[in-house]
C-alpha cells in the first residue's frame, strides 16, 4: 500500500530563498498576538500601532501619522478621535498653519504607550520556544538586515 502524498514524506530543508516568505507567514500569523496584547489595554490594533508610533516628546500632524501607518489620512480621524476620547492623545493646533492639527500624547497615553511598548519586548510563544542559540542567530541576521538598509542606529552589533 502506498503512502498519501506529503505523508511520511521528510520535509525539505529551507533554501535560501524561503528566508522571506517565512519571515512573512510569521509576521503575518502574529497578528492575533497584536490584536490580543493591544484589547488587554481596549485598544484596537490600529489604535495601538497609531499610539506606538508617536512619539510623546514630538507632536505631529495627522497627515505624518497616516503615512507612518501606510493609510488615508480620513482613516486616520476616526483612530484619532477614539484615542483622543480616552484623553491618551490630544489636537493641537499648528503655529504656522490653523488649518492643520498636530497630535501630542497626554500624560495618560505616554503612561499608557510605555506599558504597552514594555508589553511588546515579551515575545509571544512561538518565539520563546526557541533555543537562545536560535534566537541569537536570528537576532543577528535581522540587525545585519536593519543596519544594510540604514535602519536605527540602536541596533546593537551583536545580538
Amino acid at each position: 500500500m502506498r503512502a498519501k502524498a506529503g505523508k511520511n514524506r521528510k520535509p525539505s530543508a529551507p533554501r535560501a530563498d524561503d528566508f522571506w516568505p517565512l519571515l512573512v507567514e510569521f509576521a503575518l500569523s502574529q497578528r492575533a498576538w497584536w490584536v490580543g496584547l493591544c484589547a488587554e489595554f481596549d485598544l484596537t490594533a490600529m489604535q495601538g500601532h497609531a499610539l506606538r508610533i508617536l512619539d510623546p516628546g514630538r507632536p505631529v500632524a495627522m497627515n505624518t501619522l497616516a503615512e507612518a501607518m501606510t493609510c488615508d489620512a480620513s482613516n486616520v480621524t476616526g483612530i484619532v478621535d477614539k484615542l483622543e476620547s480616552r484623553g491618551l492623545i490630544a489636537r493641537q493646533g499648528s503655529d504656522g498653519d490653523r488649518r492643520v492639527k498636530h497630535l501630542a500624547v497626554t500624560d495618560k497615553g505616554r503612561t499608557l504607550r510605555e506599558e504597552l511598548c514594555a508589553r511588546t519586548m515579551v515575545p509571544p510563544d512561538a518565539v520563546k520556544a526557541l533555543s537562545a542559540d536560535a534566537r541569537r542567530r536570528l537576532a543577528e541576521i535581522l540587525a545585519k538586515i536593519v543596519r544594510e538598509r540604514g535602519g536605527a542606529a540602536d541596533v546593537p552589533k551583536s545580538a
